[in-house]
């Protein structure tokens, strides 16, 4: 008896890959081809999940790349830690310690925008949102840390949470060019600094 393919799974397995394929050439890089080769399903099966290549690769940010960070920020909230604690763990790596080829590849998200925000609006929107969703959730925790009385009651929590999550896109750019481990941690050390020097 042969068994039926669970159609979410199937679902789940060309978002992956494409994902994969995505962070190392590039939307524009992108084959459907290789996504068939990868997954060793028929180029129809890919096509009755997603009708074209852009719904594809919204498809990746919408569900895979958006639901993995909100995945990363509720495994971090429910550590319960110290508001400048939580902001701090924010920038740590969920993919563990960070390595030179981790460097080279850079962020997906911050990848994808750079290459597709100024010529296909979807994307932009999808990236954005996602930026603004981890922009919303550091600036409730900042928030947080000014009523506890952890955080000066001066600062700004949404332009604070802006600016960090502009910081931390700036480093992830700017290492993708130096391939420079020790000037990354250097950045990331700094801009954990920064967020200490928000504290009361």
């Amino acid at each position: 008896m042969v068994r039926k393919k669970n159609p979410q799974q199937t679902r789940q397995q060309i978002l992956e890959v494409t994902a994969e394929l995505l962070h190392k050439h590039g939307y524009k890089g992108l084959r459907v081809d290789e996504v068939v080769e990868k997954t060793g399903l028929t180029k129809g099966a890919i096509y009755h999940h997603f009708p074209n290549k852009q719904a594809l690769g919204y498809a990746v940010v919408d569900e895979l790349l958006h639901g993995m960070f909100m995945q990363h920020w509720q495994d971090l909230v429910e550590q319960n830690l110290p508001p400048l604690e939580t902001l701090k763990a924010s920038f740590d790596d969920p993919r563990g310690e960070v390595c030179l080829a981790n460097l080279e590849v850079g962020c997906p998200l911050t990848n994808l925008g750079q290459e597709m925000a100024y010529e296909d609006e979807g994307f932009r929107e999808r990236i954005n949102n996602v930026f603004e969703s981890w922009t919303e959730q550091l600036a409730q925790v900042i928030q947080k840390g000014i009523d506890l009385g952890h955080i000066k009651n001066d600062i700004e929590p949404v332009k604070t949470a802006r600016f960090l999550v502009s910081a931390f896109q700036g480093i992830q750019s700017n290492s993708k060019c130096t391939k420079d481990i020790r000037r990354y941690q250097e950045n990331i050390d700094y801009l954990r600094k920064i967020i200490g020097d928000l504290g009361v």
